[in-house]
This record gives structure tokens, sequence and C-alpha cells, in this order.
């Protein structure tokens, strides 16, 4: 395949940061009316950088439950192992970024300039180097590996 076939995209490993569906080293907001479904996690960013949401410590002090995620919340902040666990999540998150990072583009520069709500993305590397707007629904074409890079 050709760089510019969009068959060529392979997927990024993103090892345990995979057990995310938001992983982040500095914080996550939402609104009362929000629902995420998968793990969400910060560090080293405290649990008191997740905001706009209602959590209860589990029992065992290693996560947090919120009515507004469908899985669990971590912090650094939680009892072990969660410290080595997040730790070694946001490491596989920035190896993964460094490579889709480094990724040739095959869909173009500035889709839509920036304005992809609403889109259907074919599989393949968009690049942009303005902010990105996303206002509704992305479907993806075929079960996609999409690659989308913000410069």
């Amino acid at each position: 395949a050709s760089v510019n076939d969009a068959s060529a995209v392979s997927t990024v490993d993103l090892g345990t940061a995979a057990n995310y569906a938001i992983l982040t080293k500095t914080g996550i907001s939402t609104v009362p009316s929000s629902s995420i479904t998968g793990n969400i996690g910060v560090s080293p960013a405290a649990g008191t950088y997740m905001t706009g949401f209602s959590f209860t410590a589990d029992s065992s002090a290693e996560f947090s439950r919120s009515s507004q995620v469908t899985g669990f919340a971590f912090a650094p902040t939680d009892s072990a192992p969660t410290p080595t666990i997040l730790t070694i999540a946001v490491s596989d998150m920035e190896t993964a970024y460094t490579n889709a990072s480094q990724r040739n583009n095959t869909q173009g520069y500035n889709l839509g300039d920036g304005n992809i709500g609403g889109m259907t993305l074919a599989p393949g590397v968009y690049t942009f180097g303005t902010d990105i707007n996303i206002n509704s629904d992305i479907p993806f074409d075929g079960g996609a590996i999409l690659d989308i890079n913000i410069n």
C-alpha cells in the first residue's frame, strides 16, 4: 500500500491506556447531563482535577463511582495499586501519542476547517493545524482506524 492509501494505517498500540475511555495528565471536566462509557483517569493531577462529577469512593478506596460514568474513576490519590497502574497507563498513552503524531497524513489537512461533527470519517490519518469542533456524532466508516493529529 502507498503512503496515501488509507488501508496502510495500522492501529496504535495503546498498551494499558486502552483500559480508559478518558485518560489525562491534567484533568477532566464535565456537565451534569454527560454520560461516559468506560473508565476515566487522571495522573499525575489529583482526583480533584476531575470536576463536574458526583463521586462516591469505593470501599476499597482504589477508585470512585459516578452516575455519569459507566465504569470507574481513577486518580493517583486513590489507594494502591491505583497510583502505579495510572503511572504505567500514562506512560503507555505518551508512547502511543508519539507513535500516532509521527504518522503521515492520508486524508487531507484541516478537513472542514476543523468542524468535523456529523462527517463520516473513512480510515486514515487526519491532520489539523487548528482546533477541531465535534458538535455532533462522528460515524466511522466500516470500523475505521482513525488517527487525528492536532498540531
